[in-house]
């Protein structure tokens, strides 16, 4: 807050001693523990933990204003993250630092230093808060408590609380702090190891995308003629998807699919795949092995998608003329039915080994007069709308 109103909870009043608490004051010092633990498992970044801490104390008529900073190692300073309450410029005003070189680092950096609370009892006549004295007291404050945040042994930040009252914080209040600040470092912990583990999530998900485009490559590098089909499959096959509403997470497994769906030509050999003449139906047969192939080499590998089933399914068709194993309908998984328009639309639309491209209207036509035969209607409708809004959603990039 920037002004002289307090915002105060009910449950709370203003110490009359600066002693012992009152019963308003142990609801209080409950209530606000049992919210913090709530923020604990809502609150996903440290900066909003941090501030919404400081509002419930700044809420408690005898603290004025509430801060946390964190501790810079590279620096030996503070950066200043949350605060609230009656600051009105008073954090422009405290340089606060914690190097040997410092005789005397005040309290913030006195507790940095010792990871042992400071408590100011009196501002006025305390030499340890004298370089901030005059705009302390300017603002009304009149003692004030600096509590460490300890994480993995070493201490990050700081919590800082003043109040307009002198000798507001005996050890009542310092017990409380002190389970507000541990409180803190714990949700610090939590954070800290979801965003690392994020990280490895992230990671991980790379390393993965870059192998599946290795091995995209490897087929691509046997059959010149196709160079790019299954990026471009994937291409189409994701805008489908998103043109149909599916979450982000689930397009990206659907492009891991299409990006491998090809893959067991792998094992067809290269003058079948690229004769510049039709096929013979033996080589028809052998072609068509290429999504148990595929399946084969993919079903132990546990994604988190159904990828190895939708390479399987991808040429099934919905009327049980498709191949390998004639499933229909919805027995069809929705990767595999997007994945089948997407693979044929583009494999009309470009050139191959024994035929020129017939082009992207075609290509739609057959999509069109099939809808509901051979492919899902529901697949083909998003189909028409990406491929008439976006014509290049097929081009290289």
């Amino acid at each position: 807050m920037n002004s002289e109103e307090r915002v105060v909870p009910a449950q709370s009043q203003e110490k009359n001693s600066g002693t012992a608490p009152d019963t308003n004051w142990l609801k209080a010092h409950i209530l606000i523990t049992r919210e913090v633990n709530h923020l604990l498992l809502e609150v996903r970044e440290e900066s909003e933990l941090f501030k919404r801490i400081c509002e419930l104390l700044a809420g408690l008529e005898f603290i004025r204003f509430a801060w946390i900073v964190l501790a810079e190692k590279e620096t030996f300073g503070v950066t200043p993250i949350a605060h609230s309450g009656f600051e009105n410029g008073y954090l422009r005003s405290v340089k606060v630092t914690w190097d040997d070189s410092q005789a005397d680092p005040g309290p913030t950096g006195a507790a940095i230093r010792t990871g042992e609370p400071v408590v100011v009892r009196d501002i006025c006549g305390d030499p340890r808060h004298a370089p901030w004295r005059e705009e302390a007291v300017r603002r009304g404050y009149a003692s004030s408590a600096a509590v460490p945040l300890v994480h993995e042994g070493e201490v990050v930040g700081i919590l800082n609380v003043y109040s307009h009252l002198p000798d507001a914080f005996d050890p009542e209040e310092m017990a409380f702090l002190a389970e507000i600040a541990g409180d803190i470092a714990l949700g610090i912990k939590r954070l800290r190891l979801e965003r690392k583990l994020d990280e490895t999530v992230v990671r991980l998900r790379q390393m993965l995308y870059g192998t599946v485009e290795a091995l995209s490559r490897m087929l691509e590098l046997r059959d010149p003629y196709t160079a790019g089909h299954q990026m471009r499959v994937a291409r189409l096959a994701c805008a489908i998807a998103r043109e149909m509403g599916w979450a982000e997470d689930r397009v990206e497994g659907l492009r891991l699919a299409a990006l491998l769906h090809d893959i067991g030509k792998m094992a067809i050999p290269a003058e079948i795949l690229t004769a510049p003449r039709r096929l013979t139906e033996p080589e028809l047969q052998l072609i068509r092995l290429h999504p148990v192939l595929g399946f084969e080499v993919l079903k132990g590998i546990e994604f988190p998608w159904p990828v190895s089933q939708a390479m399987l399914q991808h040429h099934e068709r919905m009327d049980g003329s498709g191949y390998p194993n004639g499933l229909r309908g919805e027995t069809i998984i929705p990767e595999a039915r997007i994945l089948g328009v997407a693979d044929v639309v583009e494999s009309m639309a470009s050139h191959r080994p024994y035929r020129a491209a017939l082009g992207m209207e075609a290509a739609l036509e057959e999509i069109s007069r099939n809808s509901g035969i051979l492919y899902d209607p529901q697949v083909v409708e998003a189909c028409l709308v990406v491929c008439r809004n976006n014509p290049g959603v097929l081009v290289q990039d």
